[in-house]
């Protein structure tokens, strides 16, 4: 074989493999004998550099691998901590909207029999806090021992007990007001849950995007390195199949190939085609024989 390709010849040759443009003039003055020569040279140039290719991969791989491993257990927690916080606050708003539901319904039956009122009305809200302001004003101010202080403090226990028993009461003599009192209570603290459970999820997922852009990235970027190492161990696996056969071309020289050529250019198929044509008769013969 003639190693001393000229390489104004490989070049052209390479350029054109390349995509890059190449005048027609230039590139129909190589002959087949260079060309072939050319692509062995390469094969040959391949086959050692592909293990160091290989090796400087799988390295690659190895030291991505844990990194991604890491960020990817980061992207994981956080996803679970937000899929936590979503069901608690869907689990709130649910409850409150079943609640809610009923609350209506008392509503429309309080009204309709005319039981709607105020169990704890501003007046002895008011009433009750004039009392405990003239209490707590004399323990601060006047000059009291021990036992006129201890019956001061007695007196506001007293005030207070007496308007939760007040409360209590009325209460019980209106049980469905008092229903509807707690139901709301309890909508209104399961709302307020909601929200504040809706507000750490907003948090953690705003918390969450960077890491997961940053795990999609590294993740990306292995699935790329392996893709890379695959294709280049398949071509080493090829590349001896490949130098035989190059080697082989040019020392049986390219009479039978240029015959071929010919053939196509005259409007025969090609072997490509030929074989294709070939290989679909099979099927359909095939395919008749299992029929029968």
């Amino acid at each position: 074989m003639n190693e001393t390709l000229l390489v104004k010849d490989r070049d052209i040759l390479m350029m054109k493999l390349s995509g890059g443009h190449v005048d027609t003039d230039n590139l129909l003055s190589v002959t087949p004998k260079e060309i072939a020569e050319a692509l062995l040279i390469r094969r040959r140039a391949l086959k050692e550099q592909l293990p160091n290719i290989i090796k400087n991969l799988d390295n690659e791989s190895e030291a991505l691998t844990p990194k991604l491993r890491k960020i990817q257990e980061k992207n994981e927690k956080i996803k679970k901590k937000i899929s936590e916080i979503k069901k608690q606050r869907d689990a709130c708003q649910k409850e409150a909207g079943e609640i809610w539901k009923k609350i209506k319904d008392i509503q429309n039956e309080l009204t309709e029999s005319g039981n709607m009122i105020n169990l704890d009305p501003k007046w002895k809200k008011e009433r009750m806090i004039e009392e405990l302001e003239e209490i707590e004003f004399n323990i601060q101010t006047v000059a009291l021992d021990h036992k006129a202080e201890k019956k001061m403090i007695d007196a506001r226990r007293n005030i207070i007990r007496q308007n939760e028993l007040w409360l209590k009461e009325r209460k019980s003599s209106n049980p469905q007001m008092a229903e509807f009192i707690e139901k709301r209570k309890k909508m209104n603290s399961l709302y307020k849950t909601a929200d504040r459970e809706h507000r750490e999820m907003i948090k953690n997922v705003n918390l969450g995007e960077p890491i997961h852009a940053k795990y999609m990235a590294r993740k990306t970027e292995l699935l790329d390195i392996e893709r890379q190492r695959d294709r280049a161990r398949q071509l080493l696996k090829n590349l001896d199949r490949d130098i035989s056969y190059w080697e082989n071309t040019i020392l049986d020289g390219f009479d039978e190939l240029m015959t071929l050529a010919m053939k196509v250019q005259q409007g025969g198929m090609s072997s490509f085609t030929s074989n294709k044509n070939k290989k679909e008769k099979n099927n359909i013969n095939s395919k008749k024989m299992e029929e029968e």
